[in-house]
């Protein structure tokens, strides 16, 4: 009989071999469940030493029918479908992943700025259609700023990555961190209407919070340039859809690159979908093959060490 029951709380991945294989180390059985709603988690879950949760609700209702939870583990950066405190009141030790994808967004944070700037979507879609020499201004990222806001881990990955690209510039905004740490990789703190007004590009590197939800809305687009690109490859909720679609129907600012949104998935009907200056992805940049093995190791080492009685790496709350 195993010692422990793990729980994967949605079952999104074709494999768990790599979360398996850890679990084995401490005598550990993974049950696979399919977990959509809070009551889901209270049932199937019931019985679990941990849970690894991906995108299923854990709200309050959810740790209550936790009987013998000791940790729940979140698949990512985020933990915003967490009850954090009721967790904490139930003596649930909540960890997440918060460096596992750093190259993998910020490749793609590149991938949808030089696919704005060069129309490379657009000109595939109409040259299958037979069309040539199509009539798309394209620009250049040398000379450009690039502004960023929020400097974390994937935003300093991408100001690594375009060290080498001639940039004009680089900004950020970012209330918690300093002007001295910022300039030590290269970068100027400006406030946020600084940021928006000079900036090229503008690059999405946030949590979606009370403070944070809505940010990029007709007041903060409507002081951008006519020629910016927005780039979202951190949360959906930090922009307001009509604001935006407004603002791109408008020529108010040039594109989008998007990855994440308000409503996932997007669907064929989205009025986004109907745009050429919107560049779409399915919530995937943190998807690739080195960055989904990081993931699924992390998170399942994150178990071991709590049900084994060791602090794990990446603690959220404290207990």
């Amino acid at each position: 009989m195993a010692k422990y029951t793990v729980c994967v709380s949605d079952e999104r991945h074709a494999s768990y071999e790599v979360e398996r294989k850890i679990l084995e180390e401490i005598g550990a059985e993974l049950k696979l469940c399919h977990c959509e709603s809070e009551a889901d988690i209270a049932s199937q879950c019931a019985d679990a030493d941990a849970v690894l949760l991906d995108l299923a609700p854990m709200t309050a209702a959810a740790i209550a029918g936790l009987k013998k939870c000791k940790v729940i583990s979140r698949y990512g950066v985020g933990f915003e479908n967490v009850d954090l405190d009721a967790a904490t009141k139930a003596g649930i030790q909540v960890t997440n992943v918060p460096d596992y994808c750093m190259e993998d967004v910020s490749d793609h944070a590149l991938a949808l700025m030089f696919a704005c700037l060069r129309h490379v979507p657009m000109r595939d879609r109409m040259i299958r259609q037979g069309a040539w020499n199509l009539q798309a201004t394209s620009f250049r990222l040398k000379d450009k700023v690039l502004g960023v806001i929020g400097a974390g881990r994937i935003a300093r990955a991408v100001i690594r990555k375009v060290s080498g690209f001639g940039l004009k510039e680089v900004v950020a905004y970012d209330p918690y961190i300093s002007a001295e740490d910022l300039k030590a990789i290269g970068v100027r703190k400006v406030e946020l209407d600084e940021l928006l007004s000079i900036s090229d590009i503008i690059s999405l590197h946030l949590h979606a919070n009370a403070e944070t939800n809505g940010m990029i809305n007709k007041d903060t687009l409507s002081k951008m340039k006519s020629n910016a690109i927005l780039i979202n490859v951190s949360r959906g909720p930090l922009v307001n859809d009509a604001d935006l679609l407004e603002a791109l129907k408008g020529g108010k600012i040039l594109a989008a690159g998007l990855d994440t949104h308000n409503c996932e998935p997007l669907g064929a009907d989205s009025p986004f979908c109907q745009l050429d200056n919107v560049v779409l992805t399915d919530h995937t940049a943190y998807s690739t093959e080195e960055g989904v093995l990081e993931l699924k190791t992390k998170a399942a080492r994150n178990v071991v060490d709590v049900l084994t009685g060791k602090a794990p790496k990446y603690p959220v709350n404290k207990l």
